[in-house]
């Protein structure tokens, strides 16, 4: 994790002074996944055969890669992916804590802490911040966390080792989802390349700074949807059967109200900007 995650952010800082492509910001990606692999960090979980190894191998790929791209596609607001990083980072350790895991747990606690030393000068109340991630630190940082969720043996049921990443990192997961299907519907995104660059204020964060709570509110919204996640994923431990796919269930159809509610009431908005546009 710590070779895979230094070459993720030196491309991220590169990118960063020059504006690498999309396909080079990939490659070194998709690299850094590699090392993982090379390393023995992958998930395991599907039957141990050729096309269960496969399969392994693959959806390490999206979640590894999808969870870098999303905590930079979160840094969007000041002091947003460093507080849900150093949140996320901190229920990882506590349950890390409970399933005895001490070195997930140092790591886990290391990252927090990291992130609770720069989120000081990242988010301040009355002023803009006076340090940013940028792409190095906000891929990063997902890419720890995408690690952190591979390595760790998070309960005694395989599908808790699953949902527990998931839960945790729910809200990258949403926003990452929620702008992916909105831009494919309306045709703005058309390739991988076009969704790594595109760019727009239709993040999980900005629907919730338009709704007319400004932007400090809408990241302290976000904080408590981390923590409300975290939580969920603290009473999974001993969960057995059916029971982490539920608690995914559940978060999930909570998401998908948030996110029909969130495209609706800007549709509304716009629909609105429109009439008094032409009425004017």
């Amino acid at each position: 994790m710590a070779i895979g995650g230094a070459l993720v952010f030196l491309i991220g800082v590169l990118d960063d002074i020059w504006g690498l492509s999309a396909k080079i910001r990939l490659l070194g990606q998709l690299l850094s996944v590699g090392i993982l692999y090379e390393y023995g960090v992958w998930m395991s979980f599907l039957p141990d055969t050729w096309w269960g190894h496969a399969g392994e191998i693959l959806i390490t790929i999206l979640w590894v890669v999808g969870i870098t791209n999303a905590l930079n596609f979160l840094d969007g607001m000041d002091g947003l992916a460093t507080g849900s990083t150093s949140i996320n980072s901190m229920f990882f350790g506590l349950v890390a804590l409970q399933t005895d895991q001490p070195f997930v747990m140092l790591l886990a606690l290391a990252l927090a802490g990291s992130c609770l030393g720069f989120l000081p000068r990242n988010l301040r109340r009355y002023q803009p911040a006076r340090i940013f991630l940028g792409d190095g630190g906000s891929n990063f940082l997902g890419f720890t966390l995408a690690g952190m969720g591979i390595i760790g043996g998070w309960g005694s049921h395989s599908l808790v080792g699953l949902a527990v990443p998931i839960l945790i990192l729910g809200v990258p997961i949403f926003d990452t989802t929620l702008t992916t299907v909105v831009r494919i519907k309306t045709g703005r995104v058309r390739t991988f390349g076009e969704w790594l660059r595109f760019t727009g204020r239709d993040h999980f964060h900005h629907r919730l700074s338009d709704l007319g709570i400004g932007n400090l509110k809408a990241v302290l919204v976000i904080y408590i949807v981390s923590i409300w996640l975290g939580l969920e994923s603290l009473v999974l431990k001993n969960a057995r059967g059916i029971d982490p796919v539920l608690s995914i269930l559940q978060v999930g159809i909570v998401f998908l109200l948030i996110g029909l509610f969130m495209v609706f009431v800007q549709d509304r908005y716009q629909r609105m900007a429109e009439v008094r546009r032409l009425h004017y």
